[in-house]
């Protein structure tokens, strides 16, 4: 009885503050629309569009430096430019007469520099310390406008900011000199990827400024931040428009473009080569850079290896990141190669060889072909190509987990390389770095190179070219290196995406941060016998369903999807982990889980068949194309421009109270056949060795290097950010109908009305009540949720529904205490793993595999029997 009085006084303060909830949000969002109000407002990078002709063209060296230094200095929040000569304190090859245009860039010296962009946002997320340091060189911290800036690391080394769990990708445009087409093509890729970037991130306040003059300190700051307002949304409007009328780039488009700045960390390096680039020459100096690499060569050899700057920069770059896909562009044929690539194996299947053969099937498709050329043929670079010793590709695959075949390089060029720099981890070489070999001619001419209309349709016309395919398929190996499931369309409302560029959240939970809709409540007497007005086909009926849509992209067979259905306050606050930031956290996935509560529901797809076999869709990188796909043409996310597959499913509302905030995830499991061996694999009896397979399908997966980490998932589902439903009051419903469709015209907030015959709004079906460019701070009031427990409730509902809601959770405590205690100890646990994991900075880990027995895979690192041959 003790326990329950101290309870009841602890929770009392709640109940007696229930009315005030109101204010406090008000004052959360007063002090937010002060912040921005109050801080200095900084001039906007605005893009100065570069006089450019519609056909594409393959550029010098000269003219590549020079749009690169435009890219940074006009989006710097998402454009990085350096040198592997500031980066890594590496030579530069070449002489005096060599690369004279690198005198316009801050750093350079006799020879050429090898150029490093770097395509992240550096806004939207915290710094993260234990990323990767870097070498101390001055020259290289101090630099500015898109630079990497001097940072001090806990340790006291100097370190560079990112992200620990977001993924890598590598993208090198001319190992060979004079195979041209992939510089210019990774410049034309980079410069639509952060244009779009840019236009999506606009405005950058998280809302309009509140009209109210109480909310901020003078006049002077209200009429600033409603000019920054005006001034960034207009430059939205003008940005996107271009996008869209001069680029082929529509709002579907432009947001998938910026999902993949946001959420990876891409490293192009457009010429690895650049001395051979700069004079159009297949070597470096006389040495090959693609027979430069440890691997499958013979120990006798091991000053043949690391000659070249070239070399020694992808080098760098592998050991300082930790890639699981990447591309290497040359010329002389056209074909997609994987591995092997090397003599040893002749022959013989690679791991995973069903996951590289999917890829490149999709490399193809997407990239298609044009008159007089077809889409790219693909297979083993041994099969398709020809075999190598010493070559990037089978390097960057296995030289983690095949370290028999890799000896440590002592070069004696350029005064040398330290032989360690050629000993790797367990981790840091298990990437699908596939050859993309562009064209026959290594410089095609001009008119095969492909226009600048809708680059990012897959079109075997006129507007196809060279390096308008080879933009694309750089975009699609972004785009499959990690899944990613997201929410799409309440009610036919189609929701802004849920990665904003740029976008900081100033701490708040993830119920603020997501995004809000309202949908009414059950309408209180009238003909609908008091059930939600829902116009149905037959125009006559009343539903309390609520259609939700969602899609899959970053894999190719989508085994398993569903939404998950619950209300906010069984939840914790935040549902990313509290130390690292890793989404889904373990407190998440155990309530929206929970075999022993309720709270939770799952729904499946309505919207499929069971025509698919063991899959429940397709990607839109799929063989046969996305499953289920838009019919309708009504949406602006539909038709030829549809971001598919798109799955349906339906809540049904009416068991959750008025007032109630209801979580929605959609979740997905991919690519499961990825697991199947190829029946020829060499060296025999391995299962999957790749990050980008282990990752899908390996729950005890865990590879690190330079601090980034690539985990599997454990337990094999992927999830989207949550989005809220909030169910409309039951009281005074008319007046709570109309100050919702009153305040969204006012704010022209996105919404689903019907409408009668005569145009008239008959009801309304939904309103995004916290969309950035349609904000309801009247309606938003409304919505409340206490601080401490992530729970929300209705202030209009007040005293009654608090205590009985107390009165319910006495109860509950009691029957949940012993499973709390259990869960609370396996977490625990699992997070003392997961803390020695991370402390082991290169550790690496595969456990074993769920499906080993049905598929018979045997998971270990490979060995080399002493009895095989060398070579």
């Amino acid at each position: 009885m003790s326990f329950l009085i101290a309870l009841v006084s602890f929770l009392s303060p709640l109940a007696a503050s229930a009315n005030a909830g109101s204010a406090a949000n008000a004052h959360i969002l007063q002090q937010q629309q002060q912040r921005h109000a109050t801080t200095t407002l900084p001039q906007l990078s605005r893009k100065t569009q570069h006089e450019k002709e519609e056909q594409y063209e393959i550029l010098p060296s000269s003219a590549i430096l020079e749009r690169l230094q435009k890219l940074v200095a006009e989006y710097p929040t998402f454009a990085t430019l350096t040198t592997t000569q500031e980066w890594f304190g590496l030579p530069r090859a070449g002489g005096d007469a060599d690369c004279p245009f690198d005198q316009n860039y801050k750093v350079h010296g006799k020879g050429c520099n090898n150029y490093v962009l770097i395509i992240q946002d550096k806004e939207a997320y915290p710094e993260d310390p234990n990323v990767q340091s870097l070498s101390n060189n001055d020259n290289y911290y101090n630099l500015d406008n898109g630079h990497f800036q001097q940072k001090e690391g806990p340790s006291g080394k100097k370190e560079k900011s990112g992200w620990k769990y977001i993924p890598d990708v590598f993208l090198s445009g001319s190992v060979h000199g004079n195979e041209r087409v992939g510089p210019s093509s990774l410049l034309e890729m980079s410069e639509l990827l952060v244009e779009a970037a840019y236009c999506e991130s606009l405005p950058r306040m998280r809302y309009k400024p509140q009209t109210d003059a109480s909310f901020y300190a003078n006049g002077d700051e209200e009429e600033a931040a409603n000019k920054r307002w005006e001034q960034e949304l207009a430059s939205a409007q003008t940005c996107r428009q271009s996008l869209a009328s001069d680029k082929g780039i529509p709002s579907p488009y432009r947001q998938w473009l910026a999902r993949l700045v946001s959420t990876r960390r891409t490293i192009v390096i457009p010429t690895a080569n650049a001395l051979g680039y700069s004079r159009n020459q297949r070597e470096e100096d006389g040495i090959d850079p693609n027979r430069d690499f440890p691997f499958d060569i013979p120990s006798s050899k091991s000053g043949d290896c690391m000659q070249t700057i070239a070399g020694r920069s992808i080098n760098e770059l592998f050991r300082s990141h930790l890639f699981p896909i990447g591309l290497t562009f040359h010329g002389g044929m056209e074909v997609i190669g994987y591995e092997w690539g090397a003599p040893t194996y002749l022959n013989k299947d690679a791991p995973d060889a069903i996951a590289q053969n999917t890829i490149a099937s999709a490399y193809s498709k997407y990239a298609n072909g044009f008159h007089g050329h077809s889409a790219y043929d693909f297979g083993t670079m041994n099969d398709k190509v020809y075999y190598v010793r010493g070559g990037m590709e089978d390097w960057a695959f296995a030289g983690s987990w095949d370290p028999k075949r890799v000896v440590q390089c002592t070069p004696s060029t350029f005064g040398g390389y330290p032989a360690e720099k050629t000993q790797y981890n367990n981790s840091t070489l298990r990437a699908f770095n596939m050859l993309i070999e562009t064209s026959d001619p290594k410089e095609p001419p001009r008119a095969e190179l492909g226009k600048r209309t809708n680059p990012l349709m897959s079109s075997n016309g006129k507007e196809n070219g060279h390096i308008a395919r080879n933009m694309r398929l750089a975009l699609l190996a972004m785009d499959v290196v990690e899944p990613y499931v997201s929410i799409r369309e309440v009610e036919g409302l189609v929701l802004e995406d849920d990665v904003v560029p740029a976008m900081k959240y100033d701490g708040g939970s993830s119920f603020d941060n997501g995004k809000i809709v309202w949908v009414p409540g059950p309408h209180q007497g009238g003909d609908d016998g008091g059930r939600r007005r829902r116009m149905k086909d037959d125009d006559s009926s009343t539903s309390n369903l609520i259609k939700v849509s969602w899609t899959v992209g970053g894999a190719f067979n989508i085994d398993t999807t569903e939404l998950v259905i619950g209300p906010w306050g069984t939840l914790p606050l935040n549902l990313a982990d509290i130390n690292d930031g890793a989404y889904p956290s373990a407190e998440m996935m155990d309530s929206i889980n929970n075999k022993n509560s309720d709270e939770f529901t799952t729904m499946r797809p309505s919207n499929i068949d069971n025509k698919q076999g063991s899959v429940e869709g397709r990607s839109r990188w799929h063989a046969d194309g996305p499953h289920p796909a838009t019919t309708t043409t009504t949406s602006s996310n539909s038709g030829a421009f549809a971001m598919n597959p798109r799955f349906e499913a339906t809540i049904d509302t009416s068991k959750y109270p008025p007032g109630t905030k209801l979580a929605i995830f959609a979740k997905a499991t991919v690519d499961k056949d990825w697991l199947q061996p190829a029946s020829n694999v060499g060296p025999s009896g391995l299962g999957p060795v790749s990050h980008i397979v282990n990752a899908r399908q390996n729950p005890s997966y865990h590879a690190s290097n330079a601090g980034k980490v690539i985990r599997g998932r454990v337990d094999d589902w992927w999830y989207s950010d949550p989005i809220t439903i909030v169910i409309g009051t039951t009281n005074g419903f008319e007046e709570e109908e109309a100050q919702v469709l009153q305040e969204a015209a006012l704010n022209n907030a996105p919404r689903s009305v019907s409408y009668n015959d005569d145009g008239e709004v008959l009801f309304i079906n939904a309103v995004h009540i916290n969309a950035r460019l349609g904000y309801l701070p009247g309606v938003m009031e409304n919505v409340s949720q206490t601080s401490n427990t992530g729970s929300s409730v209705t202030t209009t509902l007040g005293m009654p529904w608090l205590l009985g809601s107390l009165c319910i959770a006495i109860i509950v405590i009691f029957s949940l205490v012993a499973f709390v205690r259990r869960r609370r100890m396996r977490y625990a646990h699992g997070k003392q793993m997961a803390r020695i994991a991370e402390d082991e900075d290169d550790s690496f880990s595969m456990g074993s595999y769920r499906d080993d027995a049905e598929v018979g895979l045997e998971v270990r690192s490979y060995h080399h029997d002493d009895n095989e041959d060398d070579f």
